[in-house]
């Protein structure tokens, strides 16, 4: 045990000569309900959950699309990567999250990711806006005679409301429920960038306010209590042990009030609870504070003490069991990323697809296999493009890789649409998990980005110089493909390393 606790523990006199004030510190959640949200929020599974969106048809509403900006594509898994490393803290974490875009009722997940809690986040769709405002700023001049400047200024904002609900499990009771609206603005000298263009710069200011804000409410805010230590005036005992306690000499302090406890003082209990409750023995300090209550009945002496703060205070720290030891099974699976099928005539497409969705997975926490392990092993069997695995049954594919989980993919559409000044570029597939004894999984994910520049010339010139480079480096429709790739995948749990596993 350490001599001495640390000396900015210790606080000033509290204005009464018998007692003097120590500072403890604490995390204290904002959440009412926090007793039984802190059992909870020990080993937690994060859900994002966001609508599904409407698929665009080919070259269907051009008219509509040419005079309007496009919609700004919100980056729900942003949003939970963020809250999970908010939400990792003393006595908190999270095992897993994931991006529900298919709207069930249960998370068909939670019976293997195993959780303490699981939160739910609702996002809604972000509302942006631009205005003209004019703003005013004082100066006084040379002559000391104050100025007035007015100058026009473009104010970009944003606001995304959020639902978020925090359930127990096994069973799901709700502990926790609320609402709240996010925000950010800036002024700008100009209106030269488009707003969904802003949006995607600062979208991560808005995610970083929510994340911040599930921190507080479930991991707690710094919170400093004063804590009175009492000495009994004209008692040599007393003071003694009082005046070693000021030097942050605890423990010869404790030896006097054990010596003590036996006369019945609950000055004594009282501290001794104080240095029990600083080196973060909250079970003894309980105890004593319990026993101190009892014995100070009546005495005006105790009045500054805020009993039930200071029990309230324990009991959290005390239900704050440490973050739960996360079920990994779910991550443990042995995992192939099969090659992909291609119904598309993109040569370098369903590589650089494969390639992506494997790095998603081991960014993710799965145990892959490297994709060359899974070549060589389907080469031995005949097997070397995505076309041919509907030949193999998915259990002898399985058992030539040992693996325990086989990742499928296929692409539907893979290239580019130029009419005039619609410029469209598409990846569109999904991706098919298969376990031996589970249910198949299947996520679909379509990838549209379209451009209408303001002339048909300037269009086509700045797709065809970036199709260009993009052949050169044999990664056509790269963007898209890696945005088609985390469409698919964070659909699945993934975990952060530094967020809870």
């Amino acid at each position: 045990m350490k001599r001495n606790l640390p000396v900015l523990l210790l606080a000033g006199l509290a204005g009464c000569g018998n007692y003097f004030s120590v500072k403890v510190p604490y995390r204290v959640p904002d959440t009412p309900n926090a007793l039984a949200a802190r059992q909870a929020v020990g080993g937690l599974y994060l859900v994002v959950k966001v609508s599904p969106e409407k698929e665009e048809a080919i070259l269907g509403g051009l008219a509509n699309l040419l005079p309007h900006a496009s919609a700004p594509e919100p980056r729900p898994e942003l949003l939970a990567k963020l809250a999970a490393r908010a939400l990792a803290g003393p006595g908190s974490g999270v095992c897993a999250w994931r991006v529900d875009k298919g709207g069930e009722a249960r998370d068909m997940f939670l019976p293997e990711i195993k959780p303490s809690g699981l939160l739910l986040i609702s996002p809604g769709r972000p509302d942006i806006t631009l205005k003209n405002e004019e703003r005013s700023s004082v100066y006084y001049d040379k002559n000391k005679q104050k100025q007035t400047v007015k100058s026009k200024v473009w104010v970009y904002s944003a606001s995304l409301g959020a639902e978020v609900r925090l359930l127990s499990v096994p069973g799901l009771a709700e502990l926790d429920s609320w609402r709240d609206t996010f925000t950010y603005a800036e002024d700008r000298a100009d209106k030269s960038k488009d707003e969904e263009d802003w949006y995607a710069e600062n979208e991560e200011k808005i995610y970083t306010a929510l994340a911040l804000r599930l921190q507080a409410r479930y991991v707690g805010r710094p919170a400093v209590r004063l804590r009175p230590v009492f000495k009994k005036a004209k008692d040599k005992g007393s003071e003694e042990a009082e005046k070693l306690a000021r030097q942050n000499r605890w423990d010869g302090a404790e030896d006097i009030w054990k010596k003590r406890v036996a006369a019945g003082g609950w000055r004594d209990l009282f501290d001794l609870g104080v240095s029990a409750e600083l080196k973060k023995d909250y079970k003894g300090a309980a105890a004593y504070y319990k026993r101190a209550e009892a014995a100070a009945a009546g005495d005006k002496e105790a009045d500054p003490v805020r009993w039930g703060e200071i029990y309230r205070d324990l009991d959290l720290a005390m239900t704050a069991a440490p973050a739960a030891a996360c079920d990994g099974a779910w991550f443990g699976v042995r995992t192939a990323v099969l090659p992909v099928t291609d119904e598309t005539t993109s040569i370098d497409g369903p590589q650089l697809v494969r390639q992506l969705l494997y790095e998603r997975l081991r960014e993710a926490g799965y145990d892959v296999l490297t994709l060359e392990e899974t070549d060589e092993a389907l080469r031995r069997h005949g097997f070397s493009d995505g076309g041919q695995l509907a030949a193999a049954k998915p259990a002898e594919i399985a058992r030539w890789l040992g693996a325990g989980r086989l990742v499928y993919g296929r692409l539907t559409d893979y290239g580019e649409v130029m009419a005039g000044v619609y410029n469209r570029r598409m990846v569109k597939g999904s991706i098919l998990v298969r376990e031996p004894g589970k249910a198949d999984l299947v996520f679909k994910e379509n990838v549209v980005k379209v451009k209408t520049p303001k002339s048909f010339l300037g269009g086509m010139f700045s797709q065809l110089a970036r199709g260009l480079t993009e052949r050169i480096q044999n990664k056509p429709l790269a963007y898209e493909a890696g945005l088609f790739a985390v469409g698919v995948t964070e659909n699945l749990p993934a975990a952060l390393k530094d967020a809870g596993r």
